[in-house]
């Protein structure tokens, strides 16, 4: 027979590098030694290192040591860690909950979307500035993502956020951050949760959480939690779709899940045998290792303690990074501020600088600053989480990689998670050189 001349696939052309992966992919091919890398959502030491918790090292440890089988998981996962998913984020146990494991927070997205599409709507409203992978995540399963109004530059637009809500079809799905909002790190007040939970009481919206960083916001997964809750106590039979690569440090393992509240236990049963049914046939069965870890550390009150007790640290260690970057950078761009203002030309090293023109600068700025007359960049200690959304455009943080090897996204969101006590310094001065 002869070989086949003709190319299957001759008009097909290479997609897109991923807005995230492919920052991450330039930052490996950089040589310079001083390169920093606030791409991606990993948290890292103060060394710019991984974080194995230690509650986590100790589960895998008595996991590994112990009688540990490799036979698959139900379809809808495993039961023990489902049920404790559903307890560590509702606060109590529920009878009318349906609870799966997924594929850490994406594959939990895309199989609940796949479910409400076939189920319940193909319409999604989605904040106009979230996660990119949420768009993707929809496109494949079938909805009609349709955009609201969240951010009016780096802050909260919620008279247009809500407006634009009271328009939105009701009975449709509405896409939400349970905390740490994803890219900005800006969140709604406690009343502002209040008052979207009566319009989506009013308007009928299903409510789905997508909560990747449960506990980072504030360090209490009590806390960050509460929206959620206050959903369900107003009767709103919110979902939500949880990760736990961040908060247990579980990245590569894709331990997840997909939380179903409903009216009844009888319902809970057929939406949990429903989404069973397309876990199936998407990919069979759910990976054990990370759940069984996940399950461990919540059957273990010592062990939930110490996991609890890493959450205030991480989120603590990024709290403190926001503070150091804010001080830095008011710090530089106050002087240059006031060098731009009075016209002063200053060479780049500060030795060149008369030591009493260098105190005329401080004193002048320092009564500017007390006036309110100096740039703040208040906004970094405002937002919580791992990202901060920093204001800048693409043709600055364009100019951090070429001319500071300095990597973050080209919306200018930038993973507080990379910045360490060694490289803030040097990345304020980067940014405050491109402002």
């Amino acid at each position: 027979m002869a070989a086949m001349t003709t190319s299957r696939f001759d008009t097909l052309q290479a997609p897109p590098k991923d807005p995230i992966l492919g920052v991450k992919e330039e930052f490996l091919a950089d040589a310079a030694t001083d390169k920093i890398n606030l791409s991606v959502g990993a948290y890292r030491t103060d060394e710019g290192q991984p974080w194995v918790l230690p509650p986590v090292a100790e589960a895998r440890k008595r996991l590994i040591e112990g009688k540990l089988e490799h036979e698959y998981l139900p379809s809808t996962g495993l039961k023990s860690y489902c049920d404790r998913v559903d307890l560590l984020l509702r606060g109590k146990t529920s009878e009318t909950s349906a609870t799966v494991q997924g594929l850490s927070g994406t594959g939990g997205l895309r199989l609940c979307f796949e479910f409400l599409r076939r189920h319940h709507s193909p319409t999604v409203y989605v904040p106009a500035v979230t996660w990119s992978n949420h768009w993707n995540v929809l496109r494949d399963a079938g909805c009609d993502a349709r955009p609201y109004t969240y951010l009016d530059g780096i802050k909260l637009d919620w008279p247009k956020l809500v407006a634009d809500l009271e328009q939105a079809e009701e009975g449709a799905i509405i896409l939400l951050h349970l905390c740490a909002h994803n890219p900005s790190g800006v969140d709604p007040s406690s009343e502002q949760w209040r008052e979207l939970c009566a319009l989506c009481q009013r308007k009928r919206f299903l409510p789905v959480f997508d909560s990747a960083y449960l506990g980072f916001a504030s360090g209490d997964v009590d806390k960050d939690a509460a929206p959620f809750r206050l959903f369900c106590e107003n009767g709103l039979q919110p979902w939500a779709c949880i990760s736990f690569s961040k908060n247990f440090g579980l990245y590569s393992e894709r331990a997840g899940a997909v939380v179903a509240s409903c009216a009844s236990a009888r319902e809970a049963s057929a939406v949990r045998g429903h989404l069973g049914k397309l876990a199936r046939a998407l990919y069979s069965n759910p990976p054990a290792f990370g759940a069984r870890v996940v399950d461990a550390v919540l059957a273990d009150a010592a062990l939930e303690a110490r996991w609890r007790e890493c959450l205030v640290v991480m989120s603590g260690r990024i709290a403190d990074m926001r503070a150091k970057l804010r001080s830095a950078l008011e710090a530089r761009t106050a002087r240059d501020w006031f060098v731009h203002c009075v016209g002063i030309k200053v060479r780049a090293s500060a030795r060149a600088i008369d030591a009493t023109v260098c105190h005329a600068i401080d004193a002048t700025v320092s009564a500017r600053w007390r006036d309110g007359r100096c740039p703040r960049r208040s906004h970094i200690t405002s937002q919580v989480g791992m990202f901060s959304y920093t204001g800048l455009n693409k043709q600055q943080v364009l100019r951090l990689r070429a001319e500071h090897h300095v990597y973050m996204l080209e919306s200018g969101r930038l993973s507080m998670a990379g910045v360490t006590s060694s490289n803030v310094e040097p990345l304020a001065a980067a940014i405050a050189a491109v402002l």
